[in-house]
């Protein structure tokens, strides 16, 4: 990807990350505040709403202090028994009820006793000093307003018509009253108590006064922009809410949400409100009667629909100048940038031809600012790489002369080691043979202090033998001519039991036991000679640095595509830190257990390879101060790296020669004396 479209992506991405930021931050900022907005103009609806509620309270106490001085009033509760006047009093009192269109106007004694009422069919005697609002006027002789729940009976009592209107708003056949009450006083004392109220239940007149106070009517998309309910518990009893019918939604019930705290908690309750089917930000208060029990709601909402269209605009408003001045500023920036690029480009296609190999090329030096000064460097940069590679040339031709002489001396190094290890394995068989042949008495009885020395004598010859063996099997690896010829192999028959044969006497001498869990039946797809190569160093490993008196165990282990291998002996083991390096050409343990421990250090390199040609892998594991295993695999398919060979003189010719050779002369010497 270019410069220029770096730049321009990064400072896209940049513009970008601002601009999602600000319009995140925008449209939060417009949401908390379009609804604070709204929430607190329905905190003032609801204010208003109560004004216009407690409004009709005072004025039914205005009327009833007026009525209360009606002399004809005064002398029916001075006379209550004289029907005439009952009778001129409940005509007058009947009329100013229906003109201030209330449901009751009652007259009661001084001990709550109804004496007059102005509602069919107009019962009377029955005593309200229960009501909580006749109970205040009669202990404090001032007057009182307030709401209260009638029941059906005390419904039916009051007049006709009003069980039946609970029943049509409400469904229960119980209303709720608003009402006021106040005192007859004559000569200082309580003579009687006047009452109005009007019935909640189905007041649309009521409801619709409040909305078209506070939100005049108005309509939103179709919708009504305000509404206003009274509650009854947590039923609509009064509402000018439509329902899905078109009809007042009377009935219905608030959620469970507003009920538990307006009803049961007695507090205000504020926020977005599913109202039949739309949103609405709410109000709800609850309605006390006189003794403080909560008994109904008044509610109050405004379309949240309206704010939301206004945060919309809002926001959209906002992004707009917001993306046209980043759009602007972009502008500006591209323009900046193709000036400062040009000579960017400039020295791009300086550094490709360099690249190439023309470093005779240098760019013109126009600016005198920071591209000048990187220009300026590019040439001598280049300067300096023509004279280097001038060097490097020259260092290269003396290095290729050193390679090629390093070439020649490693192929006389190989053929030097192949040919003295060669000349030397023969003749060191046969002294070797020969001289066990003496030390084992084959030509005559030895005295210990011969035989010791001769021991000794053995041990060296049986020390050069592995490293000769070795550093043929090393020449043979060099020059690639190690290669797996791979046949089915009788692992126990053909490798493992010639091995530890070769190996009885070294065994014998440190007194340990060798365990074959060989399966005899178990064949393998491996190179026989390299494959006994392996188990002669890992076996003579185990014999060298074993535990004497200890045990050697061979065991294998068959999985799905693979045989595992594994070669155990008791001894001092491998430190953790020191297994890393044991696979390693020329590589050997160091420390006091190993002191006298004669080794080439390339057995377990040579192991390492040939089963590597296998397919293989090999590893050990150790507990040190106790044991040593070493591990390696076998693939059951055939994976060997290397083309196939005619087989080899196998490896094990001399320690079978070994075992053989007594025989030999003890035969010839019989014959000899013959």
């Amino acid at each position: 990807m270019k410069l220029q479209a770096k730049l321009s992506l990064g400072v896209v991405f940049v513009f970008a990350f601002l601009a999602i930021g600000i319009a995140v931050t925008t449209i939060e900022w417009v949401n908390h505040n379009t609804i604070r907005e709204a929430e607190q103009r329905v905190r003032l609806y609801i204010r208003s709403s109560w004004e216009l509620y407690n409004g009709k309270l005072e004025r039914m106490r205005v009327a009833l202090e007026v009525l209360s001085q009606n002399e004809l009033v005064r002398n029916l509760l001075r006379d209550p028994g004289n029907e005439a006047l009952a009778s001129t009093v409940r005509q007058s009192l009947e009329a100013s009820r229906e003109a201030q269109n209330m449901d009751i106007l009652n007259l009661l004694d001084s001990g709550g006793r109804v004496i007059l009422r102005t509602r069919s069919p107009y019962d009377e005697g029955d005593i309200l000093s229960d009501d909580p609002l006749i109970r205040q006027v009669i202990s404090t002789t001032t007057g009182h307003q307030g709401t209260t729940v009638l029941l059906e009976q005390q419904l039916k009592i009051e007049g006709e018509g009003l069980v039946d209107r609970c029943l049509q708003f409400g469904g229960e056949p119980r209303g709720m009253m608003v009402g006021s009450a106040v005192p007859i006083i004559a000569d200082g004392d309580l003579v009687g108590v006047i009452q109005m109220g009007s019935l909640l239940n189905g007041a649309a007149e009521e409801v619709d006064r409040i909305r078209d106070a506070v939100f005049e009517n108005e309509q939103y998309e179709g919708k009504p922009l305000g509404t206003a309910t009274f509650f009854m518990g947590d039923k609509r009893v009064s509402t000018n809410v439509i329902d899905n019918d078109g009809g007042r939604a009377v009935g219905t019930r608030v959620s469970d949400e507003v009920a538990g705290q307006v009803l049961a908690r007695g507090l205000p309750w504020t926020g977005r409100a599913w109202v039949v089917d739309t949103w609405y930000l709410s109000q709800y208060d609850p309605i006390t009667d006189p003794d403080n029990n909560v008994i109904g709601m008044l509610y109050v909402g405004e379309l949240e629909q309206k704010y939301l269209d206004m945060r919309t605009q809002a926001v959209v408003l906002l992004l707009s100048i917001i993306v046209a001045g980043m759009a602007m500023a972009l502008l500006v920036f591209f323009v900046i940038t193709r000036g400062i690029l040009g000579p960017i480009q400039t020295l791009s296609v300086a550094t490709k031809r360099l690249a190439d190999g023309d470093l005779d090329y240098r760019v013109a030096v126009r600016t005198r600012d920071e591209v000048g000064d990187l220009s300026t460097s590019f040439n001598e940069m280049a300067e300096q790489l023509e004279k280097q590679r001038r060097e490097i040339e020259h260092h290269q031709q003396v290095l290729e002369g050193l390679n090629q002489e390093l070439r020649i001396t490693n192929r006389n190094y190989m053929e030097t080691l192949g040919f003295v290890a060669h000349e030397l394995k023969n003749p060191l068989t046969s002294a070797t043979l020969s001289l066990h042949a003496v030390k084992d008495g084959y030509l005559g009885e030895l005295n210990t202090v011969q035989k010791r020395s001769l021991a000794s004598v053995a041990s060296s010859l049986d020390y050069f033998s592995d490293m000769i063996r070795n550093y043929l099997d090393l020449s043979r690896l060099e020059k690639g001519e190690l290669k797996a010829n791979v046949t089915s192999v009788a692992l126990n028959s053909e490798v493992v039991v010639p091995v530890v044969e070769g190996l009885g006497r070294e065994l014998q001498e440190k007194e340990m036991l060798v365990e074959n869990h060989v399966p005899p039946e178990l064949t393998v797809e491996a190179d026989r000679d390299l494959l006994r190569i392996v188990y002669g160093n890992l076996l003579s490993n185990a014999v060298k640095y074993g535990r004497e008196g200890g045990r050697v165990m061979l065991d294998t282990q068959e999985g799905e595509s693979e045989i595992t291998l594994r070669v155990f002996n008791e001894g001092e083991g491998i430190p953790r830190e020191k297994m890393a390096m044991l696979f390693k050409k020329f590589s050997r343990l160091d420390g006091p257990e190993y002191a006298g421990k004669k080794g080439t250090g390339l057995g377990l390199y040579i192991c390492r390879e040939i089963i590597e040609k296998h397919g293989g892998k090999i590893w050990t594991e150790s507990e040190a101060g106790r044991w040593a295993r070493f591990i390696f695999t076998l693939p059951k398919k055939e994976k060997h790296n290397g083309t196939r060979l005619a087989p080899r003189i196998p490896e094990v010719v001399y320690q079978v020669g070994r075992e053989l050779m007594p025989k030999i002369i003890y035969h010839a010497r019989s014959e000899y004396n013959e």
